[in-house]
């Protein structure tokens, strides 16, 4: 059996970046005085921007952006594995943004980089309306699982939580936790956010780690209400609308458990093939006359 004490931070990050890594010091202080070996923050951790589209003109190359060395520094400093949530930086061709989570080691190594599949397009109606991909490039990549303390740690982003197929392939994969850092839409969120995050955990018998970005900046407003979840769906650890930093303790012996109890996992069956059916109203009627 694998334990871990794990923190998610919810934070309020805006367009000041320092502004930004002060707090991020700070969390990750207090989790690790708490006892965090695993510290998760949450997406766009770095700079969250009004305006999506001014992203790549502000946003700088991954070597250069002084939160991810932040973020090295405090690691080693305190011991930590210290997932980044994400970080948005510049692409190659810097036409873009990467939204990238980093999983850095205790020694201050990034040993995993992920780039978030499923960037928010949405129609949610007016000013709710939002094209992520102006800005933010979609991963290339597939799924990732980064073992930390003998733990598979799945890897995702805010809007994949919508696309189960991504969260049972980690499970399948070796994920015994599933890392979903976010910047939540305050008119998704009060509908989907918990429920979104319940069903993953139950569809793969893992925990769940949910830590987002609450507050408002700019007039443009996040839903926060971070979670940790339970294997069976429980909330274990819940933030409200202000920054905080959420505690836990994980076990892959209550992981074993759930999924020896709920095998849905090993009960898996490919669907080869989907019969569309229309009845003709005329044989119906017809057949009701006989």
């Amino acid at each position: 059996m694998a334990t871990m004490k794990v923190a998610a931070i919810q934070m309020c990050s805006t367009a000041d970046v320092d502004r930004n890594n002060l707090a991020i010091a700070d969390a990750v202080h207090e989790a690790a005085g708490r006892g965090a070996q695993l510290i998760c923050l949450p997406e766009a951790a770095n700079i969250l921007l009004s305006n999506n589209l001014d992203y790549p003109r502000i946003c700088r190359p991954e070597e250069g952006d002084e939160t991810l060395a932040l973020c090295r520094s405090l690691a080693r400093e305190r011991g930590v594995w210290l997932h980044t949530g994400s970080l948005l930086v510049r692409t190659e061709d810097g036409a873009r943004v990467w939204n990238r989570s980093h999983v850095i080691a205790p020694s201050g190594d990034i040993v995993a980089r992920y780039d978030k599949l499923h960037t928010f397009d949405v129609a949610l109606g007016g000013k709710n309306d939002f094209t992520e991909s102006l800005a933010v490039a979609p991963g290339r990549g597939g799924g990732i699982v980064v073992e930390a303390e003998g733990i598979g740690f799945g890897l995702s982003i805010c809007y994949d939580i919508r696309f189960p197929y991504l969260f049972r392939a980690l499970a399948m994969a070796g994920a015994q936790v599933l890392t979903i850092p976010a910047s939540f839409s305050p008119v998704t969120g009060p509908l989907h956010w918990e429920t979104l995050l319940k069903a993953r955990a139950i569809e793969t018998g893992c925990y769940v780690i949910a830590p987002g970005q609450c507050g408002t900046r700019d007039g443009v407003r996040t839903f926060g209400q971070s979670r940790i979840i339970s294997p069976m769906g429980e909330v274990i650890a819940a933030a409200g609308d202000d920054p905080d930093v959420l505690m836990a303790d994980i076990y892959t012996d209550t992981v074993d458990d759930v999924r020896r109890k709920l095998p849905v996992l090993m009960q898996t069956r490919n669907i080869e093939t989907i019969q569309y059916v229309t009845p003709h109203v005329d044989d119906l009627m017809h057949e009701a006359e006989a």
